[in-house]
């Protein structure tokens, strides 16, 4: 053996010395390694920072935000709940702990459903109402208000869930606290009411590549407020990702130590016995007057790192069947009417194709993840040999479980189960590739059996996406005959991406926020998944209204139908008939109007007149994903929003104070208010996109691997013996 070598030696050692060049690059061969490992180095750090500007998460490094003198900020909420309606008094109170004038700049979520109506602050004894006004106008006030040194407030959507307010003017030592009043309708589902006012927000990913125009605002005109305090920078597919990326507090807070406390409390009186009220994320302390619930947090306050949902369920045969509320403002008549179909036996279920599709992505870390691998457990346990199945999972990149769906066989269930349990959360939030896998119906899918009857793709994540609307585009050219539904995951969910993927997608939205109950919610979608829905409804009215949504969606066990109506100048006075197809069988319910006894007041649901331009906007706004221009969706908008005085896409809410507070000069600093971390998320990281790798890494990798080629082909050249026989 050691006689093989030194003929190996000598070989390499003659080839060597008639190239001096290559004897010259094998004695350098460990510095120009070193060499070429330190610039791989380098260009990683390098992709780093661009990963920063052209989409993904970013570390929150915590000492950043700890040397930021941030205003300190301190929340309460109370609501008033009566029906199916419930109108939410919000308080942010902002304190300038430092010794500078500050603008405070704080995102915040609300319930997609939610219809912002009213804003005022306070500041001492004074108080300044706030007025509705197109979002360039309202800019252009808050700007010159600020810049003269008046006291003033913004507040603006970025999403139907996600809004920011701007304070300016909050001298050193002083407090601001801004109200706002919204309203939004109470979700009933499976005999059961409940109503979530999320408190912080998961960080989104920002699919794409760095912008090189400057953010435009509706209007085209150049962004107005370039201080948006956001971790990302604008992409090409999200323009305003530095308006939806708030900062975090680097370390997690606690109900005992909370970085952002709020306080909550309600009332709860919907005129019917109630067999339970309790709160699924809260522990909650309750006391009954008759019929009516005044609730407080057992605690007191709690740190924003979670949803607050509030649950509540009728006695045993409580539960309405039908019902109409209704609101008068000015001559005008508005509703809400809820109609619940029976329960049906499904009888046998066809054969079904599922596509489970499971979100790992960084965001996702933590409990979250456990929370998907739970669900999809679940889910793969109550599958039958008659069904196929296949699973995707997605972060930067995404990849099938299966070529094609596969039967539901105890070997195939087997794989799957430890297919899910080697999930790991990491990497960037590419949803577009995965939805276009589990969406894509053509022939080479079907695995070569029979055709299925029922196709359903159950979509896992926590829709920490920048794009959403691009993603509903893309759910409603490819949908065809599938349905699609959405599980939310996490204790922050974007909850209006979840609910709107369901409705583009013809299914339904569960949401888990805690493992506890991942049996429960799961064994309910499953049960859906099985039952027949109810489909081609249609709602007579006994009048002309104009009536949102404008097509009712099909509806699947335990779904209401819950339709807007504006009755015009007419009381609302006969009868309701809804009708369509259940479980192959013609159904329909009846409900009678009455007109308002003499000396009633039938402004007993202060808020429905809202809910109704609510959802109009809403209704409108989804007209953009099926191709109409903004334009013509704007010029329809605006009249709504500004009628009702309502936050939009167009509109803002602005408030100004004619008192000069702050000094000539006095310079202002604008600052962020960091939102809480999620509980239970791991701390996030960097994203890499498949384009992260830059032009000069690139290089010194292609040299470094030729440059090992070489080395390999000298060696592996063949030998000669020169030992003297």
């Amino acid at each position: 053996m050691s006689r093989s070598k030194s003929y190996r030696c000598s070989s390499f050692k003659l080839a060597a010395s008639s190239n001096p060049a290559l004897w010259f690059c094998f004695r350098c061969l460990p510095g120009l390694l070193g060499c070429l490992l330190t610039f791989l180095v380098l260009s990683a750090s390098v992709a780093r920072a661009t990963e920063e500007l052209s989409g993904g998460h970013m570390v929150f490094h915590g000492a950043a935000i700890e040397k930021l003198e941030v205003p300190a900020h301190r929340s309460k909420v109370h609501f008033d709940i009566s029906g199916l309606v419930a109108v939410a008094r919000l308080e942010q109170t902002f304190v300038n702990e430092s010794p500078d004038w500050v603008e405070g700049v704080y995102a915040f979520p609300l319930p997609e459903t939610a219809a912002v109506r009213r804003l005022e602050i306070e500041v001492g004894e004074r108080k300044i109402i706030g007025k509705i006004r197109e979002k360039a106008k309202a800019r252009a006030i808050y700007e010159a208000a600020k810049q003269a040194g008046k006291k003033a407030s913004l507040v603006e959507q970025q999403r139907p869930n996600l809004f920011t307010n701007r304070v300016a003017n909050i001298a050193p030592g002083e407090s601001i606290t801004v109200h706002l009043e919204y309203v939004q309708h109470v979700s009933f589902k499976s005999g059961k009411f409940s109503l979530r006012f999320p408190m912080t927000i998961t960080p989104r990913y920002m699919p794409g590549l760095q912008s090189v125009e400057e953010p435009q605002h509706e209007q085209g005109e150049a962004l107005l407020l370039n201080q948006s305090h956001g971790w990302a920078q604008a992409t090409d597919q999200v323009l305003d990702a530095p308006a939806i990326s708030p900062l975090q507090w680097p370390q997690p807070g606690s109900d005992r130590a909370p970085h952002n406390p709020i306080e909550v409390t309600a009332t709860l009186d919907m005129g019917m016995p109630l067999a339970q009220v309790n709160s699924a994320y809260h522990e909650l302390s309750l006391s009954r007057d008759k019929g009516r619930y005044d609730i407080v947090l057992a605690a007191g306050v709690s740190e924003m790192d979670r949803d607050f949902v509030l649950n509540w369920q009728p006695v045993t045969g409580a539960s309405p069947r039908a019902a109409l509320f209704t609101e008068q403002v000015g001559e005008e008549y508005f509703g809400l009417l809820m109609l619940v179909p029976p329960v049906l036996s499904s009888g046998p279920v066809p054969s079904r194709e599922i596509v489970f599709v499971i979100d790992t992505s960084g965001s996702m870390g933590g409990v979250s993840i456990e929370q998907a691998r739970a669900s999809v457990s679940q889910s793969l346990q109550q599958l039958r040999p008659e069904d196929r199945f296949n699973i995707i999972e997605f972060n930067s990149h995404h990849r099938s479980l299966f070529k094609v769906a596969m039967p539901a066989s105890r070997h195939h269930i087997q794989r799957a189960q430890e297919f899910v349990r080697q999930l790991q959360a990491s990497g960037g939030t590419e949803m577009l590739p995965a939805l276009r896998e589990a969406l894509d119906t053509s022939p080479d899918k079907d695995g070569g059996g029979a055709q299925t009857i029922l196709r359903q793709v159950v979509f896992v994540t926590d829709g920490a996406v920048g794009n959403e609307v691009s993603l509903f585009e893309e759910i409603a050219a490819r949908l065809d005959d599938t349905r699609l539904f959405t599980v939310g995951i996490g204790s922050a969910p974007n909850s209006w991406f979840m609910r709107k993927a369901a409705d583009f997608g013809r299914g339904t939205h569960t949401h888990i926020g805690d493992l506890d109950e991942v049996a429960e919610k799961m064994d309910a979608l499953l049960a859906q998944l099985a039952s027949p829905a109810a489909i081609n409804l249609t709602i007579d009215w006994p009048q002309s209204v104009e009536a949102w949504p404008e097509r009712v969606p099909d509806l699947y066990r335990g779904e209401p139908v819950v339709v807007a109506v504006s009755f015009g100048n007419t009381p609302p006075i006969g009868e309701v008939i809804v009708s369509g197809e259940l479980a192959g069988s013609d159904w329909n319910r009846t409900l009678s109007l009455y007109p308002p006894q003499k000396g009633t007041d039938l402004n007993q649901h202060s808020g429905v007149a809202s809910l109704w331009a609510r959802q109009k906007i809403t209704g409108l706004l989804d007209q953009k994903v099926l191709g109409r221009t903004d334009e013509q969706v704007r010029a329809d908008v605006l009249p709504v929003a500004l009628q009702h005085q309502l936050l939009s896409p167009y509109t803002s809410f602005v408030a100004v104070e004619e008192l000069v507070s702050r000094p000539a000069d006095k310079d202002l600093n604008s600052k962020p208010v960091p939102n809480s971390r999620p509980r239970g998320q791991s701390p996030q990281s960097y994203a890499y996109p498949r384009t992260a790798t830059t032009g000069p890494a690139k290089a010194y990798l292609g040299t470094l691997l030729l440059f090992i080629a070489l080395m390999i082909r000298v060696m592996r050249q063949r030998e000669v013996d020169h030992v003297a026989a």
